[in-house]
Formats: C-alpha cells, sequence, structure tokens
C-alpha cells in the first residue's frame, strides 16, 4: 500500500509506472488496476519465498537475492526504467548491488536500520525516524526520513475520527496476511473478559490467513460472546477507521495512518522491525502497547486493552498527541527527492526529447564521427529528424550514460524492445548491435567499459555485437575490458 501511494504520487507528477510482483492478493491487484498502474508478473521460483515458516522481516540467502535478481533484470529487460524502487525485506545488498552493476538508480524503502545498502536514496517513512539512524549503514545525505516523507494516503488527512465517549466498536486489524493467525488469538484472550461483552468487533483479515477460518467458525456459531463482523477486504480504510472507536491494530505501516485520522489504537508487535516505531508511538503518547509477539511467544494484555476501552481521558490524550503530528501526505516530496538526486557513479537513462542537442554536441567534438558509417557531421535539421526518428523507432534504444547524475554520453541499441512501444512482456532483445560515444570531458573514467557492462547485466539473456571499425584501437580495447570477444575482422560479440 505505501508503494502504491508512492506510486500514484509519481503519476501525478508525471511519470510512468509499473508494479512488479511475484505474488498479489487479489484484492490489492484490483485496486492496483483501477489506478491505471500495470502490473508485471515475476517468474515463480522452486524454492518458494512465501514459506510462512520465514520470518517476513528475514533477509534472504545471498543465493537466492542473486537468483531473483536475474529473473528481474531478464523481466524488465523489455522496459526502459530509471529508477527502481524496493520494498522488500528479503532483498538486501546482493540483490540491491546486481541491480545497481545494471545502471539502475535504486530507491531502498526501509523502516528498520540493521544492513549495510549501496542504493542511491533509503527511505524511512516513520515519524521520529532520523538519517542518524543509519549513519552505520549508509551516508546519511542519501537517507530520507521522518514524517515528511511519510506515505500516507491523502484521504487518511481528510476528517479526523471524532472524540466518542464511550468505546462500542472495535476494529481489529494486524495488517498484511497476518500468517501467525494472531487475530483468531486475540478475540480467544478476550471472549474470556467480561468487559467485552457489549462490543462489537470488525475483523479485517486475509482469507489466505489461518485465522480468517477460525473466526468464521467460531462467530457462526456464536461462539463468541460479543459480535464479529469478518470481512476479508475494504476499499475505503479512512471511512472504516472513521466507523469505529478503538483499533486493535499492528504497528506496520498502518500505525501511521491511525495516528493521521486519531484513532485510538492498542498496539500489537508481531515482528522486530517494529519495535522501534511501537517504543516512539506509546513514548509520544500516541498508542497503548497490548502485545508483543514478535518472539516465538507472547500474549495479549487484556488488562492494558480494557483500561483503553474504559478510559475517555487515555483516549482523549492519545487523540490530542496524534493532532498535527502528521499534517499532509509526504510521498511527493519523494518523488521530488527522486526528481533531484543526483546517482553517484555512472548510471544510466533513458534518452528523452531534451537530450536531443547534447547528442549533437557529442558528435560535433573533434574526432567524434571518426569511425563512424558517416563521418560527415549532419547539419542540425538532418540531426534532428534523424533523432525522431529513432525516438520513435520500437527497434532501436537510446540511453543517456551520467556520471555523477551529469551527461556523460549515450549507448544506441539497434533490436532492442521496449514496454512503451512493443507488447512483448520480458521478450529477449535476441541479436543486438551496441554503439556507444563519451563525451571527450568524462573520457579516462572508464565510462565506456562500465556503461557496456551495464548494458549487458541489465539484458542478461540478449547476445550483443558491436561493429568496430580498423584502426579504431580505443574502441577495440573498451569493448574487450567489456567482455566481448572478436568474431570477425570487425565484430565484436558479447
Amino acid at each position: 500500500m505505501r508503494c502504491l501511494t508512492l506510486a500514484r504520487a509519481a503519476m501525478t507528477q508525471g511519470h510512468e509506472v509499473c508494479f512488479f510482483v511475484s505474488d498479489i492478493d487479489a484484492a490489492l491487484e484490483k485496486r492496483i488496476n483501477a489506478t491505471g498502474i500495470r502490473i508485471i508478473r515475476l517468474p515463480s521460483l522452486e524454492y518458494g519465498c512465501q514459506q510462512s515458516s520465514v520470518a517476513i522481516e528475514a533477509e534472504y540467502e545471498t543465493s537466492q537475492q542473486e537468483t531473483e535478481a536475474r529473473y528481474f533484470l531478464s523481466t524488465v529487460a523489455g522496459y526502459q526504467l530509471d529508477w527502481i524502487v524496493v520494498d522488500h525485506y528479503g532483498y538486501g545488498e546482493p540483490w540491491i548491488s546486481a541491480i545497481k552493476r545494471a545502471g539502475y538508480c535504486l530507491l531502498l524503502i526501509e523502516d528498520w536500520p540493521h544492513r549495510k545498502v549501496s542504493a542511491d536514496l533509503l527511505l524511512d517513512p516513520r515519524p521520529g525516524a532520523v538519517a542518524s539512524d543509519y549513519q552505520e549503514y549508509i551516508r546519511s545525505e542519501k537517507v530520507l526520513s521522518g514524517s515528511g516523507f511519510n506515505l500516507i494516503r491523502e484521504e487518511f488527512f481528510a476528517e479526523p475520527c471524532s472524540s466518542s465517549r464511550r468505546v462500542q466498536r472495535v476494529l481489529l486489524n494486524l495488517g498484511g496476511y497476518d500468517h501467525r493467525g494472531l487475530s483468531a488469538d486475540i478475540l480467544d484472550a478476550l471472549a474470556s473478559e467480561d468487559f467485552v461483552n457489549k462490543l462489537s468487533f470488525t475483523v479485517l483479515l486475509s482469507q489466505s490467513s489461518p485465522a480468517f477460518s477460525r473466526i468464521q467458525s467460531r462467530s457462526q456459531s456464536s461462539e463468541y460472546p460479543f459480535s464479529v463482523n469478518l470481512i476479508d477486504h475494504c476499499d475505503d480504510m479512512a471511512g472504516l477507521y472513521r466507523s469505529h472507536d478503538v483499533c486493535i491494530g499492528a504497528s506496520g505501516g498502518s500505525l501511521w495512518e491511525r495516528v493521521a485520522m486519531r484513532l485510538p489504537t492498542a498496539l500489537v508487535i508481531v515482528a522486530d522491525n517494529q519495535k522501534p516505531q511501537a517504543s516512539y508511538a506509546e513514548d509520544n503518547g500516541l498508542v497503548k502497547v497490548v502485545a508483543d509477539y514478535s518472539g516465538t511467544a507472547g500474549s495479549f494484555d487484556t488488562s492494558a486493552f480494557r483500561s483503553l476501552v474504559e478510559s475517555d481521558e487515555v483516549r482523549q490524550s492519545m487523540q490530542d498527541s496524534s493532532a498535527n503530528l502528521i499534517e499532509k501526505s509526504g510521498s511527493r516530496c519523494v518523488i521530488q527527492a527522486v526528481e533531484n538526486t543526483k546517482p553517484e557513479g555512472m548510471t544510466l537513462r533513458s534518452a528523452i526529447v531534451s537530450d536531443m542537442r547534447d547528442f549533437y554536441r557529442w558528435q560535433k567534438q573533434p574526432g567524434a564521427r571518426r569511425f563512424f558509417r558517416t563521418p560527415q557531421l549532419p547539419r542540425w535539421s538532418q540531426h534532428r529528424r534523424w533523432y525522431q526518428g529513432v525516438m520513435s523507432d520500437a527497434s532501436v534504444s537510446l540511453y543517456i550514460v551520467l556520471f555523477n547524475g551529469e551527461k556523460a554520453g549515450y549507448v544506441r541499441v539497434d533490436g532492442a524492445v521496449t514496454s512503451s512501444k512493443s507488447s512483448s512482456v520480458g521478450s529477449s532483445l535476441g541479436s543486438s548491435e551496441v554503439s556507444i560515444l563519451i563525451s571527450r570531458n568524462f573520457r579516462g573514467r572508464k565510462l565506456a567499459v562500465n556503461a557496456l557492462k551495464a548494458l549487458v547485466s541489465r539484458y542478461p539473456e540478449t547476445r550483443f555485437c558491436a561493429d568496430v571499425a580498423p584502426g579504431n584501437f580505443a574502441s577495440r580495447k573498451v569493448f574487450k575490458r567489456a567482455g566481448f570477444q572478436k568474431t570477425g575482422g570487425r565484430r565484436y560479440e558479447y
């Protein structure tokens, strides 16, 4: 959901967005499709990433990350992507470095300072988070942190929950899939307490959770001393929050939705990575922690929940503390930060119309066209027609080579397939000819070699070839160092 919030903000600022997923809940898929965002399926791997025995916050083994990175790169080969946004606990530096080697810029969404990463930007949208939290893992200037960069949707700021002098309706929502079935355990614990008999519970829970059938069965047989309305999805979370007096909720991203809505919350910790924000929220009077299931054992504190239900003062204090803590969505600020970021080192991005003059300027440099098939420099009008033709040609891809965010040259690929010009999803480029030109101002930095290496990493299933003219010793050296092999008089292949 936080990725969807960010994606919608990117679209409003003129960017194109795709979701790449290996698995997705049907309700979420429908919600994403309704926004017009395209969903591309990644290959399902045999070892299965979704095993419930593995903690959701655990990072995958290095070999698994490297394998999944190759599958990802193969899938996105048909799309000229400029930034990759990854929100996945299982993907750490092995996955990230593989994507970076392909010349992509990468934003990592994180909410748990615990590992070194080479991302271009790291986003921790938790209120209270600061860049210094990550000083052991990434340079502070690469960190976007705190409430100003929150990924809460706009609808949660429209109308806050009203103050209630009496609790009647309770929402139970632990977020995600609740793969451990904790929702059922909590209802079982409350069923033995007299003070909940007059309450009604709404339980928002995926049908894939083991708790769903347990709660459904007990509710249908009237085993609970209170009413239970079990739902498997909700298209209007803000409205759902607004229609309840108290929430029993997990300490994930939805915590800050409830804070923005000023909904009094009994907080449940379900994973180690949730502890820092749970402590911050409780220390600032925003919630009351009633359970910690981050370990193998855990129990629901019914007395703590009772004090929240029965004390008007406690709930009012929560709402007062929540007021003005988060005033608006920070998703647009994140997109602006991405737009203004100058990634370090060499990166590739797809060429756009405004790059036309740079292409012409590079070709005007002394000796730039010496080994071109047509060495003569074209007139500006000829260059403009050529550039416009190439930009509309489905068989050609142009990439700008950037060095520390500055335009340094270009790579051209003839035979590329792009998502915007073809319906072939994840198709191979086949046999593609590559050519490269680096500005004289940026030579001596191995940019040509690194750009070619990034290109072949970006398209792992493609065979590349290059036509190197006799006497072009510099290009011959570049292609050899990038891993190309000479297969003919002037032909090099990878």
